[in-house]
C-alpha cells in the first residue's frame, strides 16, 4: 500500500509522513534505511561530539534516537496490526537521549544497530496484509493506522538526516 492510502494519522506526524513520496510502504522503509544513511557514514563519524548549539544532541544521539523511536513505532505497529485496541503510552525522547549512553558508543556500532532495527521493521511489515495495514490504534497524539506508522519511520529518518546535513555538516 502507498502513502496516499493512509486514512488515519495524527496531525503531529503528518510532517514526517509527507517527507516520503507516494510510494509503497516497503519501498519507503527500504529506500530510507541503510541505502539512505550509509553514504553519510564518514561525515557522521567526523562529527564526533560536535553540536551546532548548546544543549543540542550530537550525531550519535540522533542515530540512537532513530533506533529508539523505530523500536517504539514498530512495537506499536505490531500491536495494532494484531488488532490490539489498548491505548499505548508515549515516550519522552529527551529522557531516552540522556540515559541511552550514545556518547560512549562508536558511530559504526550505532549505524549497524540502526540497520538491523530497520531490517527487522521491514520483515515485520512484510508480514502484514493490507487489512492489517489499515488497522488503527491510539497513541498519545491520536489515532494512527499501521500504514501511517510505516511511513512515520522513514519520514523520521529523512527529517533527522536533513537536520544533520543542514545544521551539523557545516561544523566539519
Amino acid at each position: 500500500m502507498r502513502r496516499s492510502d493512509i486514512k488515519t494519522m495524527p496531525d503531529s506526524q503528518s510532517t514526517n509522513i509527507h517527507e516520503v513520496e507516494d510510494i509503497e510502504v516497503l519501498e519507503a522503509l527500504e529506500k530510507y534505511g541503510k541505502k539512505y544513511i550509509e553514504p553519510e557514514r564518514e561525515q557522521l563519524i567526523a562529527l564526533r561530539e560536535k553540536v551546532y548549539a548548546p544543549g543540542k544532541w550530537t550525531a550519535k544521539d540522533i542515530i540512537q534516537h532513530l533506533i529508539d523511536a523505530e523500536r517504539v513505532f514498530s512495537y506499536r505497529a505490531m500491536r495494532f496490526a494484531r488488532n490490539d485496541k489498548t491505548q499505548l503510552p508515549g515516550f519522552e525522547e529527551n529522557d531516552y537521549a540522556v540515559t541511552a549512553n550514545a556518547s560512549k558508543r562508536n558511530m559504526d556500532d550505532l549505524l549497524d544497530e540502526y540497520y538491523l532495527v530497520r531490517n527487522s521493521t521491514i520483515k515485520l511489515f512484510k508480514s502484514f496484509t493490507d487489512e492489517m495495514l489499515m488497522r488503527e490504534g491510539v497513541i498519545p497524539s491520536g489515532n494512527v493506522s499501521v500504514l501511517a506508522i510505516g511511513f512515520i519511520m522513514p519520514g523520521h529518518t529523512i527529517h533527522h538526516l536533513n537536520v544533520l546535513k543542514e545544521r551539523y555538516y557545516r561544523l566539519l
